[in-house]
């Protein structure tokens, strides 16, 4: 069947019918004698949706895997974050040796270029930034003896495992040098709830326990004590002045 301009047309039925180019490529030479006059014809439904699964299982997988590949690099790079926090309040600690008033080390960190820039989104704030968007504060210990300097690491109740762990793991690097690191729950500026702390090298015994000696376990029960609604995790490291 032709029409006016020239072009084929596929009989919808009868016995006039033809057939598919698919169907008539199984003919072999003939059908390349007939390839100009036959219709060609467009895919089922079901194939359509078989071909859809596909790509969304694919794509499922796909990003899937960019979760992981991007929470790696933010674990990472809040381990470098720290360390340098870690670094630089270790190096200057016995700056602030006589000062007996509680105040935010901070912003006197940020003047000594010590804090990385990206963690940095006020220069006048008392307060830094982790690449999860965590807070961190430097400050000197306000327990009335006003012998020690401490790092704030706040993260939300609801963070992963894998972060608490980060931090902790960071923090038992640092064990040759700190007096202690631990964490409790914590609402607003106010303690809420149990505490567990580890001790440095030269500060742990029969009855403080080992920072040096941290296991995933003890991360694990460390981590446990902030997964209450509305509570923070307050990890809190200390070193001696």
């Amino acid at each position: 069947m032709m029409r006016e301009n020239g072009r084929n047309e596929r009989p919808k039925s009868g016995t006039d019918a033809q057939p598919c180019l698919s169907d008539v490529y199984k003919d072999g030479t003939r059908a390349k004698r007939r390839q100009a006059d036959v219709p060609l014809c467009g895919r089922s439904m079901v194939e359509m949706l078989g071909v859809l699964a596909i790509i969304g299982v694919l794509s499922v997988g796909a990003m899937s895997g960019y979760a992981k590949a991007m929470m790696k690099y933010k674990l990472n790079k809040q381990t470098e974050q720290l360390n340098t926090l870690l670094s630089a309040m270790s190096r200057y600690r016995d700056e602030w040796r006589g000062i007996q008033e509680y105040i935010f080390l901070t912003p006197y960190f940020i003047k000594l270029g010590e804090v990385p820039e990206d963690m940095i989104q006020d220069d006048t704030s008392d307060y830094i930034y982790d690449i999860f968007g965590n807070k961190i504060a430097l400050r000197n210990n306000s327990d009335g003896a006003w012998d020690k300097v401490k790092i704030n690491y706040y993260i939300g109740s609801r963070e992963s495992f894998e972060l608490c762990q980060n931090i902790m793991q960071a923090a038992k690097a640092f064990s040759y040098d700190l007096y202690s690191a631990g964490v409790f729950a914590y609402v607003g500026d106010e303690a809420a709830g149990g505490s567990s702390y580890f001790y440095g090298d030269n500060y742990c015994d029969s009855r403080n326990k080992c920072l040096s000696a941290l296991t995933l376990d003890d991360v694990y029960k460390m981590c446990q004590i902030c997964e209450e609604d509305n509570q923070e995790c307050l990890f809190q490291f200390l070193w001696k002045i």
